[in-house]
């Protein structure tokens, strides 16, 4: 295909491994024999294509054929595009031609020569420009040299931009960095500059000003690059493709500096939203690609790195190393990937060399500082006010059966409290010590001792490049992360080659690629078990000191007459020797082989392998200085009180716990490719078949004691089957040592065929069609498959005749239909059951889960979207417009099955749910002139329902508290119920509605079925979300920031909980204490009720589940700013467009419609503190 445009190469740059790479704690001996058997690979495979390629020969015979016919040709058979600027060359001009055999470089300096114009091969593209005779590049006498740079407006070199003096014929070419020199007969002049896509200029010089940096601004016939859109089985020009997609580039990505992938996507993306305030127990997805349509299978979007579906975990790939990522959102974008589509797929290229192209070597790297987390930000009650409550409720005799048993763990103000009681300090004594208590802050020292600033480090290298028959991309990363807790650590190495050959006249194309990645991550215990707002786990000199956990103190440093190991905590202590930390290692590594042959021109055959295999490994241990090993240890520990012989059932040692995940996948493709081109006419299809089979292995194992230095353990000498009388109380326990193993084994057989048909350039059609097999168990064969398929069609109305509107540049109308699908590997068409022992006598027993169901099918998902992608202006606006809906059909739920099989439920394709919504992203150039604006704006608006759902819902309190349990029906999935509410009676107690009636009865409120008493608030997920990001820029300088928005939907605020303070726990985290109602005439002024003792559950759960805490989510918030400055290169500098950038991150609300100060991504937990990162990124 010939394109009237230049396209934009963004060098990419990329940074160099720290010294402390060669230290790592990595498998060397590993990774080195994968990557020599690579490179050996790499080397025979470089050897073949030096000695099977030749030069590229083209035949062509033609009469009176058209220029751009001819060019059409030459593309068809070199694989090579034509780049030139419109006028360049005689469009209708008539030729006739009759070669055979002749080389690709031969037949361009005859076709062209006698044309005047001039070309040059760089990465498969052909560039035409007007030629310059010698006599204009060396003019026959000299007298002033002028040398220089020419740029863009962004710093970046302009190659092959042509520099002329004014009124002469000498002229010459800016090499590829930019620079160019030229001589001039005369001593000052004017030099007329210009470059396809760029407005030229004249710039004047004289004898003083003879060294030039000379800055084109983009003209107006300047186009960005032809956006080609990835669908992981083929390459689309956007301009051709009738699904909706959002692309993000190899700009936006690196834009940000996260080390993990999906950070640096939020905000920044199209369709694609972050659910930050998680639903506990709703299987939340953490990302959702035009919400959510099943209700409990897999909600996670499928995600494909180079061309095959990854199940590995996204930490393990480095930003750097893509190139760009496509997110496929409805019918026609997705059902390539048939049942795994439903959720999305988003779609990762990584970076690969470029042909013709000398070696580039870039570096990156960046630290990042964040902030310590804000310890302050969660509402609780003050120490002074938590030991009012701890003072009535030791009055009310709360705390009588821990103190009367001598060894449960008491706090000091209720040790206070008893001391006085019993006489043993005086009041004064007692007022003393509780005012002292009163002062103190715990979260003042967690801040001190066990939080600090946190840092991020990335490092990367690469090198790229190719030949005429050969491209290759090698790197190597190293990150490092110093998390907020002490002691908390992750450290990544990746390593990625990547090698393409082109042989036998390029009709043969060999790829082979090897991504391995090794991290490790280290997690301290913490000091947990801090329960009070007053506790301190360090004196003023910041020595450790005990901590009541589960025994108090007295009792555990006197017990057993120091025949048990030491029973004290000491948090403080057990932090700083790392105790009971966690060791988590993953590796992972990739191998993708394609080989792709042109039979004959416009047909090509492909066979595609990828090979996926991680292992995800974890080790606690508890060495046996730990309080969890000695508080286990002492609890089965045995004293004869005759003989005071001391016996251990829990052997002497640590204690380890592990665990592993392994992941064996293999994946298999054959396709054909047919692509061809008939004067107006233009078909492409691509059918073939593919294979699927991955293997999810977990284990996890304890050994009892464990020792680290020989890695031996005595679990043999453990007696597993005798319940032994704990040492203090009167219960007994039994130790359990029970290793388990699970194993997952998918396998996938799948035939797929995808075409577009386009004609004039301006009328598109697609379709596509899937059928998936899989060996879900016990179900019928003929429901072990699923057929997929989509249409779409599209009107380019910019090119009709009719069409004369010049100020728009582009107007294309596109509409497609179709069914995606997903499947849910944890139900079976057979009876299935959980084998479980335990009881007395350790007896095996089963509980049915479901009954046998023969017709269990995959869930399917039926897409509608109709687009308009737009361009005024020259393309100053762009954007597209989505409006889409979305239908869940036989998903899996749960449905009620007559009581005499047994159970009350079975699990089937009984729900279905529908979604629809708006997409819109606008990008705008507001200013081109030396100061440069440019707008990003994304509007998504998803509203989903669950229309069909066939089990019973349960009572009100099921729905306020669990609604996606059972979802009702007409409602959200995520939708927000509560109580109504009629506030606080003249005794201080909540008031709900039985019945359309206020009332009391706590517990008829909880058990009503009548939803007219509950109060539906909206959606707990945004409806409304989106971001604008602006970028100025001017000279070397760039400055964005991003703003994102959430709207329309809503949060439980978290208030005083009655049972949580008073019901023998020590949760003081809560708002609104000082709000509660104390005497009568406050339910004038407050809804919060009164606290009684003993608490009552019902009761409390009336106002927590109130409309009353209900708040509006919607908020706006600053995400970030990024400050960048360019170096572009200079004749005397290696480095070629440095950029070095400070980027502020996570800035905080710039607006939120609560007045609680919540902020609404955050409704528990803390916010994620502000970050300052600087970087740097360079090329060779």
């Amino acid at each position: 295909m010939i394109f009237y445009q230049l396209r934009k190469n963004c060098d990419q740059k990329h940074p160099y491994p720290p010294p402390e790479f060669l230290s790592q704690s990595i498998n060397w001996r590993f990774y080195t024999k994968l990557f020599y058997e690579s490179f050996v690979i790499f080397f025979i495979l470089t050897a073949v294509a030096t000695t099977v390629s030749k030069a590229q020969s083209i035949t062509i015979k033609a009469e009176r054929a058209t220029l751009p016919s001819i060019m059409n040709k030459i593309e068809q058979q070199s694989g090579y595009d034509f780049w030139y600027n419109k006028g360049t060359i005689n469009e209708s001009e008539k030729i006739s031609i009759d070669v055979k055999n002749q080389t690709l470089q031969r037949l361009l300096s005859n076709l062209f020569g006698s044309r005047r114009l001039s070309f040059e091969l760089v990465d498969k593209t052909i560039f035409l420009k007007p030629a310059i005779s010698k006599t204009q590049e060396n003019p026959p006498k000299s007298k002033t040299e002028i040398q220089g740079i020419v740029v863009d407006t962004e710093g970046k070199p302009i190659p092959n931009a042509t520099i002329k003096i004014k009124a002469t014929n000498f002229a010459t070419i800016a090499d590829e960095s930019g620079a160019f020199k030229i001589s001039s007969l005369t001593d000052d002049g004017v030099l007329l500059v210009s470059s396809l896509g760029f407005s030229p200029i004249e710039t004047p010089f004289s004898l003083s000003n003879r060294s030039l940096k000379i800055v084109l601004s983009f003209g107006e016939n300047k186009l960005e690059d032809v956006q080609v859109v990835s669908t992981g089985y083929q390459n689309i020009p956007k301009e051709r493709a009738t699904g909706a997609f959002t692309q993000i580039d190899n700009k936006l990505i690196n834009r940000s500096v996260s080390t993990n992938l999906l950070d640096r996507l939020d905000g920044v993306t199209n369709s694609l939203i972050f659910t930050k305030n998680n639903i506990v127990g709703a299987s939340q997805s953490k990302i959702e690609v035009r919400g959510r349509t099943t209700l409990f299978s897999n909600a996670e979007p499928l995600i494909v790195i180079d061309n095959f579906p990854y199940d590995g975990d996204l930490a393990n790939i480095n930003p750097n190393d893509i190139e760009n990522i496509t997110i496929l959102k409805d019918g026609a974008a997705a059902s390539i990937w048939g049942s795994r589509s439903g959720n999305g797929v988003i779609v990762i290229t990584t970076k690969k060399g470029k042909l013709n192209a000398k070696p580039k070597v870039s570096f990156v790297s960046n630290i990042t500082l964040g902030e310590k987390p804000d310890l302050y930000y969660t509402p609780q009650l003050s120490s002074e006010e938590y030991i009012d409550v701890e003072q009535f409720l030791f009055n009310k005799g709360a705390y009588n059966t821990a103190i009367n048993n001598g060894y449960s763990a008491l706090s000091p103000a209720v040790e206070i409290f008893n001391a006085k009681k019993k006489g043993d300090i005086s009041a004064a004594d007692s007022l003393k010590a509780i005012n002292l208590l009163k002062g103190y802050d715990l979260r003042s020292q967690q801040l001190k001792y066990l939080y600090r600033t946190n840092s991020s480090q990335q490092y990367l290298t690469s090198i790229s490049g190719g030949s005429d028959s050969q491209i290759y991309y090698v790197s190597a990363g190293y990150d490092k992360n110093l998390l907020n807790l002490r002691g908390n650590n992750y450290q990544r190495i990746t390593l990625n080659a990547n090698n393409t050959y082109f042989l036998i006249k390029n009709k043969l194309e060999i790829n082979s690629g090897i991504v391995y990645t090794n991290s490790s991550a280290r997690t301290v215990a913490g000091a947990d078990a801090l329960s009070y707002p007053y506790s301190q786990f360090a004196d003023v000199e910041g020595n450790a000191l005990e901590v009541a956990r589960t025994l108090r103190p007295s009792y555990a440093s006197t017990v057993g007459n120091g025949k048990l190991l030491n029973w004290l905590y000491k948090p403080l202590e057990e932090f700083n020797n790392g105790y009971s930390g966690t060791n988590t290692n993953l590796s992972d590594y990739r191998v993708n082989l394609s080989l792709k042959y042109n039979i004959i021109p416009g047909l090509q055959a492909a066979v595609y392998y990828n090979y996926e295999n991680s292992l995800n490994k974890s080790e606690r241990l508890n060495e046996l200085e730990s309080f969890y090993t000695r508080n286990l240890i002492n609890q089965y520990t045995q004293i004869n009180p005759t003989t005071g012989t001391v016996s251990y059932p829990l052997p002497i040692g640590a204690i380890l716990s592990t665990g592993s995940s392994s992941l064996d996948a293999h994946n298999g493709r054959f396709l054909l490719h047919y692509d061809q081109q008939w004067n107006v006419h233009k078909l492409a299809i691509i059918a073939g078949t593919e294979i699927r089979a991955s293997k999810v292995l977990s284990e996890s194992n304890t050994f009892y004691g464990y020792n680290p230095d020989t890695r031996t353990n005595q679990n043999l000498a453990v007696n597993t089957t005798v319940n032994f009388p704990l040492y203090y109380g009167n219960s007994s326990g039994r130790i359990i040592i029970s290793p388990t193993q699970l194993e997952t084994d998918n396998r996938y057989l799948s035939y797929f065929l995808n075409g577009s048909y386009g004609f004039r350039d301006k009328y598109l059609v697609s379709w596509s069609v899937r059928k998936d097999e899989s060996n879900i168990f016990g179900v019928s064969t003929n429901q072990k498959g699923v057929p997929l398929w989509s249409a779409g069609l599209a009107w380019i109305i910019n090119k009709e005749d009719f069409f004369h509107a010049d100020w728009v540049s582009q107007l294309k109308l596109r509409a497609t239909f179709g069914y995606t699908g997903n499947v849910n590997n944890n139900i079976s068409a057979y009876l299935t059951a959980t084998s479980t022992s335990g009881g007395t006598y350790n007896t095996y027993y089963a509980t049915i889960q479901n009954p046998p169901n023969p017709s269990l099918r995959w869930e399917k998902y039926r897409n509608f979207n109709i687009g308009l992608d737009f361009g005024i202006i020259n393309n100053r606006i762009q954007g597209s417009f989505d409006l889409w809906t979305k239908s869940g059909l036989d998903l899996i739920g749960s449905s009620a099955i007559a009581p005499q099989t047994g159970i009350n439920l079975y699990t089937g394709n009984t729900a279905n749910t529908k979604n629809k919504g708006i997409d819109l992203e606008i990008n705008s150039t507001n200013l081109n002139g030396d100061l440069k604006w440019q707008t990003n704006l994304i509007i998504n608006y998803t509203k989903s329902e669950v229309s069909t759902y066939m089990a019973n819902n349960g009572n009100n309190y099921n729905v306020v508290s669990a609604n996606y349990a059972n979802p009702l029906v007409g409602y959200p999935y995520y939708a927000l119920f509560s109580f109504k509410y009629a506030g606080v009676n003249n005794t201080g107690d909540p008031v709900g509605y039985v019945n359309g009636q206020p009332s009391i009865d706590y517990t008829a409120i909880r058990s009503s079925t009548n939803r007219d008493d509950l109060v539906y608030s909206g959606s707990a997920v945004p409806t409304y979300f989106g971001s604008v990001r602006n970028t100025f820029t001017y000279k070397d300088f760039d400055l964005s920031f991003n703003i994102s928005f959430k709207l329309g939907y809503y949060f439980r605020k978290r208030s005083l909980e009655n049972d949580a303070l008073y019901g023998g726990g020590s949760n003081y985290q809560m708002a609104d204490y000082q709000q509660r109602w104390q005497k009568p005439g406050d339910e004038l002024i407050t809804n919060v009720p009164a606290l009684i003792y003993p608490s009552s559950v019902a009761r409390s759960i009336i106002y927590t589940y109130s409309d009353v805490l209900i708040q509006r989510a919607d908020h706006f918030r600053l995400r970030d700013i990024r400050l960048g400055y360019s170096i572009s290169k200079s004749q005397h500098s290696i480095l070629r467009n440095a950029n070095l950038f400070l980027l502020i991150n996570n800035l905080g609300l710039l607006w939120k419609a609560n007045k609680v100060n919540i902020d609404p991504d955050f409704v528990s937990g803390i916010p994620t503190a502000r970050t300052l990162a600087v970087g740097f990124r360079t090329n060779l």
